[in-house]
Formats: C-alpha cells, sequence, structure tokens
C-alpha cells in the first residue's frame, strides 16, 4: 500500500467525498479535523483520524508524518487563510511532500493580491508538484449554511444577486476530480476551473428546487445595501462582509456565469445537472 494522503477540511462538503472516494479504491487515508472524533464517528475504521488546527502549527508534524499527498483546504470564511496555511506549506516542503491538490476557487488567477491566490502562489513557490482546483459556487450551497437557513426560514432566497446566471457545480464532481487528481498521473502544475455545464440565475435554480421538493421555493432579489444590513444585523465580521459584497458584484457582473470544459475533461464523463443534484437532495427542503 502507497504512503498515506493527508485530507484536510475532511469532514467538509468536499473534503468528506474526497475520503470516501479515496477509501472506497483502497488508498491509505488520513483524514484530519480539530476534532478526531467526528471523523471516527463518519467514516469506517480504514481512515486514520488525527487532530490538526491551523491555528496551532504543533499539529503539523504529526499530521504529515509518512504522508506523501496532500488535499490541502483552508479554513472557510477566513480573509487571512493564506498566513494560516503557509507555515503548513512550508512544513510539508521539508517533509518531502511530493503533491499538494489545493481547493481555492474560480477566477482567484485574476488577482494576485487575493488571499487564495496567495495561497496557490506559495505552494508553487514551495517546488512541491502542484494542482489547484477552482471551482465556482457548489449546488450543495442551497441545502446547507446561510442560503439554506434562509430558505427554510422565509420559503424564500433573498441575494444580491439580479438575475445573473451562476455555472452551479456539484461538490462530489469536484470531489471526483480532486480524487483524480491526487490517484493518477498527468495533473501535476495543473489549474482546473471547475463549472457545471449550464449556467442558471437563481430564479431558475429555486424553480427546479421548487419541482423537486413539491413545494414553492421563491427567488427574491435584493440590494447591495439591504443585504449589508442583514449581514451587520446577523453580527457577522466587517471584513467578511466586504469580502462577500464584493463577490456579489462579480456576480452581478457575469463573472461566474462562464463554463469551463476542465471538470468534464478530467472525469471523462458527463457532469451532475442541477437537476439531478435538486432530485438528489429534495429532502432538504421538504
Amino acid at each position: 500500500m502507497s504512503k498515506r494522503i493527508l485530507v484536510i477540511g475532511a469532514t467538509g462538503r468536499v473534503g468528506s467525498e474526497v475520503v470516501k472516494l479515496l477509501t472506497k479504491h483502497g488508498e491509505a487515508v488520513r483524514a484530519v479535523t480539530r476534532n478526531p472524533t467526528k471523523i471516527s464517528s463518519r467514516f469506517d475504521n480504514s481512515v486514520e483520524a488525527v487532530e490538526f488546527d491551523y491555528d496551532r502549527p504543533q499539529t503539523f508534524a504529526g499530521a504529515l508524518a509518512g504522508v506523501e499527498k496532500i488535499f490541502l483546504v483552508v479554513r472557510p470564511g477566513d480573509n487571512h487563510s493564506d498566513k494560516a496555511a503557509k507555515p503548513l506549506i512550508e512544513e510539508a516542503k521539508k517533509m518531502k511532500i511530493r503533491h499538494i491538490v489545493a481547493l481555492t476557487a474560480m477566477g482567484v488567477e485574476q488577482d494576485e493580491t487575493f488571499m487564495l491566490r496567495i495561497l496557490e502562489k506559495d505552494i508553487e513557490e514551495s517546488g512541491i508538484a502542484y494542482t489547484h482546483l477552482r471551482p465556482n459556487w457548489f449546488m450543495q450551497n442551497l441545502d446547507s449554511g446561510p442560503m439554506y437557513a434562509d430558505i427554510k426560514a422565509t420559503g424564500a432566497l433573498h441575494l444580491p444577486a439580479a438575475d445573473a446566471g451562476i455555472s452551479f457545480i456539484d461538490s462530489r464532481d469536484v470531489a471526483a476530480v480532486g480524487f483524480a487528481s491526487l490517484t493518477e498521473a498527468g495533473h501535476e502544475g495543473k489549474a482546473y476551473t471547475l463549472t457545471g455545464n449550464e449556467s442558471l440565475s437563481f430564479f431558475q435554480a429555486t424553480e427546479k428546487i421548487s419541482r423537486a421538493a413539491g413545494k414553492e421555493i421563491l427567488y427574491i432579489p435584493i440590494s447591495e445595501d439591504t443585504a449589508r444590513e442583514a449581514l451587520v444585523k446577523g453580527g457577522i465580521p466587517s471584513g467578511l462582509i466586504e469580502r462577500w459584497t464584493e463577490f456579489y458584484r462579480k456576480i452581478r457582473k457575469g463573472l461566474c456565469a462562464p463554463i469551463s470544459p476542465d471538470a468534464e475533461s478530467v472525469l471523462k464523463r458527463p457532469l451532475i445537472l442541477f437537476d439531478q443534484y435538486a432530485k438528489d437532495y429534495a429532502a432538504s427542503w421538504k
């Protein structure tokens, strides 16, 4: 059996699916999180659960010992995640890690000062072989997190996205590209923009969800100011509010609408369509 593959963010949407795919195919997996008991209760005994915390660099060496490759996810919502990950990358270089597959975001290459692009550059400059995964919005954002909470509380989705299109991708397809990048040759030095094969507005997305769930779920466009007021009232940190505000501006400009062939090219199969996603997760909205 090969050396272990380290999965950071193993309890997250993409990381958990990466763990499942790796174990299904007989790979040795070390899954890390701040609370290893969550991993032990979620996966079978073949998955090694180890404590890991970006705020505690003393956990890095133990997590990396005996590891050959890393699936790297930074903390969501952290405006300084590049700084938190830099010591890990330096430790990985010392321990001669062969390959890092990093989950970043669509469009990061357009801003060299953005934290996730800085993260990518730190990995590139380390000399470790890398693959960057740059996904667009996950379809699964609609069945978990703040958007899902809005739908459950109000029966509607309130966002400052106007009628702009987004080429949503299913997180299961993102994980499949991550699995391929970790286990197949030829992905080193590549940066993949990962989108679905259709660009949908939130009007169209909520219509598909409504059809699958058998109940009406509306999309109600709101202004940027209204969205900002709601975030302030919800106690969201100012830095994160500015990040989200800028992100929705990009959506309204159509920057999240383009469709990339990268995911389908790597997977060599059709991608999961939004209708299939809505059918698979219909119970979430009932």
